[in-house]
């Protein structure tokens, strides 16, 4: 009896490398990057989200409760937690007494810094939430938390990927025909670290800032706290979210070193649709864990593939 074994041809298989399967895999990918995303737009079309007025059928965050103003100065609270962080750190002694190196006190920054920005956004967040009610007590602005914005997230994000991907895919051509030559190295500091010292801890320390600390934060910055007020200010929703996210991505152009400017594409289509996940699901938890799976995603591709599938990351 010939069995599935004999007869496929498997020493052809077996003498593939890894390479020579990614090489396969990018001849398909725009491909199917193109055919999901039609596949997409068809479903959101059909569920209403891109028809006129869909944000409005839904149902619209009530932010006319609290003042622009607030939602601005709530951003600030959490930008000045953030960058004084560093500063409190240094005035540590037995910090300065160990003698770090460069790795080592950047490290600390980093994680010192997401966490004095998620204790003062979440304590934001709370606040806003407990004073934004109506007359009749009830609380639409979308500040609420649950664990059910975790599989919501996730399945968001896979319906975002090929947009973001096919930007990616864009910012990178766009750059390789411009200065006739493709990008080099990694897309983000943070990654090109990972892939120079994969086995120091306080690497992973960096990279676990970027994992979880940075989508908390900059979700509540921008798409929470800065949406809010130009939602407030704006009254349209798209307006809102394209708005935010083009300063969420101009905004990692002024970071230190910043990134190269074919990463702003994908770092905008992130914005734009975490932006929309949390005005139609009015949940804060679904952008934050979208942009969560969009940075460790990142992170598996530049410690399994390398520089040419992790160009991003924020």
């Amino acid at each position: 009896m010939t069995t599935l074994a004999q007869v496929v041809d498997t020493h052809s298989v077996q003498s593939k490398s890894v390479g020579d399967v990614v090489e396969t895999l990018k001849q398909w990918k725009i491909v199917s990057l193109l055919v999901s995303m039609v596949l997409v737009i068809a479903l959101l079309f059909a569920g209403g989200l891109l028809r006129p007025g869909g944000f409005a059928k839904a149902g619209l965050r009530d932010v006319s409760t609290l003042p622009a103003v607030v939602w601005i100065f709530s951003a600030f609270v959490v930008l000045l937690a953030m960058s004084s962080a560093p500063q409190l750190i240094d005035r540590i002694q037995w910090i300065q007494d160990q003698q770090y190196g460069h790795t080592e006190i950047l490290a600390i920054n980093t994680v010192g810094m997401y966490l004095f920005g998620m204790i003062a956004g979440v304590g934001m967040l709370f606040i806003l939430n407990s004073s934004a009610r109506d007359s009749e007590g009830k609380n639409n602005a979308g500040l609420g938390l649950s664990i059910l914005d975790v599989p919501v997230g996730l399945g968001c994000f896979v319906l975002a990927y090929p947009f973001i991907e096919l930007l990616n895919m864009l910012g990178v051509f766009v750059y390789t025909q411009t200065q006739d030559t493709a990008p080099q190295g990694m897309g983000h500091p943070t990654l090109t670290l990972l892939t120079e010292q994969p086995e120091n801890p306080w690497v992973w320390a960096i990279v676990a800032g970027a994992v979880i600390g940075a989508p908390v934060v900059e979700e509540l910055i921008y798409r929470v706290f800065l949406q809010g007020a130009l939602l407030k200010w704006l009254k349209s929703p798209w307006l809102s979210i394209i708005f935010t996210a083009l300063i969420f991505a101009g905004i990692h152009r002024l970071n230190s070193p910043p990134v190269p400017w074919h990463a702003l594409l994908p770092i905008f289509a992130v914005g734009l649709t975490c932006g929309i996940a949390y005005e139609r699901t009015k949940r804060v938890g679904v952008p934050i864990t979208m942009h969560m799976c969009f940075n460790l995603l990142n992170v598996l591709l530049a410690l399994m593939i390398g520089a040419d599938a992790a160009q991003t990351g924020v």
